[in-house]
């Protein structure tokens, strides 16, 4: 478990390092060298060069950069935004649940990235759309999480008890409900990150998303499929990043997750 862990650990922190390393370090990535146009890896580039000759390191670096602003953005709002009205409608109950119910139906009737292309496409491409068009698609999953929980524990005996004494509601809330169902929020939270870093590469890719000359995972991946005879190395570069990343962060959800249920069960 232990092995199991450690490893996904120091990939996903190795790509935050790189991200973070995007917003401080001068990086170049967009300078433009004709006479290294698809050079392929050697000891000065170890990723090579794309079909404008900027150095494909350094891109990978910024799009870690717009992968994890963009996911932890996106998760923020819809963590925030779907707990609260999952808490909300299951606390209230009633009309107000069965509309939550109704509103969580008919978004989960589309395909969450068919209806993400939809609204990036109605908006427009661009950061700020990419985060507001992820975010409308991703506050579901938490919204109905948010709203079993409370709903297993809402009739608890010291939530009862609480609310004979007269504890106001948002006090209830914050005291004693949000603490009860804070941990699988938080699994949630973890799977909720890979997919919208799929997502947005998939919406750049398809040039729904981030937009030239800002770096995108999946932005390289659209350049680079039109030189894949020539220049493999610009596809491999990132799509083994989106690879690694995404993968190591569902399997530390899911070591996290066994973690917490060995806790629980105590």
């Amino acid at each position: 478990m232990k092995k199991k862990f450690n490893i996904p650990f120091f990939v996903v922190i190795f790509w935050l390092t790189c991200g973070i390393l995007g917003l401080i370090l001068p990086l170049q990535s967009d300078q433009i060298s004709l006479d290294k146009i698809l050079l392929g890896p050697d000891w000065e580039q170890w990723c090579g060069y794309d079909h404008l000759g900027r150095p494909i390191c350094e891109r990978l670096i910024m799009g870690a950069k717009t992968s994890f602003s963009v996911a932890i953005i996106v998760v923020l709002i819809s963590f925030v935004i779907g707990t609260f009205f999952g808490v909300i409608g299951a606390w209230l109950g009633g009309g107000y649940d069965k509309f939550l119910v109704v509103t969580i139906d008919i978004f989960m009737a589309f395909p969450g990235i068919l209806l993400a292309i939809v609204l990036a496409g109605l908006l427009g491409p661009g950061l700020a759309n990419t985060v507001i068009a992820l975010s409308v698609v991703s506050w579901v999953g938490f919204s109905r999480l948010a709203r079993i929980q409370t709903l297993s524990i809402k009739n608890r005996d010291h939530i009862i008890a609480a609310h004979a004494l007269g504890t106001l509601d948002y006090v209830i809330t914050f005291k004693h409900i949000l603490p009860l169902i804070i941990a699988p929020l938080i699994i949630e939270a973890t799977f909720s990150v890979a997919s919208v870093i799929i997502a947005e590469a998939g919406l750049s890719f398809l040039g729904l998303g981030i937009q030239p000359p800002s770096a995108s995972w999946g932005s390289m991946i659209r350049d680079g499929t039109q030189y894949m005879l020539v220049a493999p190395h610009m596809v491999l570069g990132p799509g083994f990043a989106i690879l690694s990343l995404v993968l190591c962060i569902n399997l530390l959800g899911d070591c996290l997750r066994e973690k917490m249920d060995i806790i629980d069960s105590k």
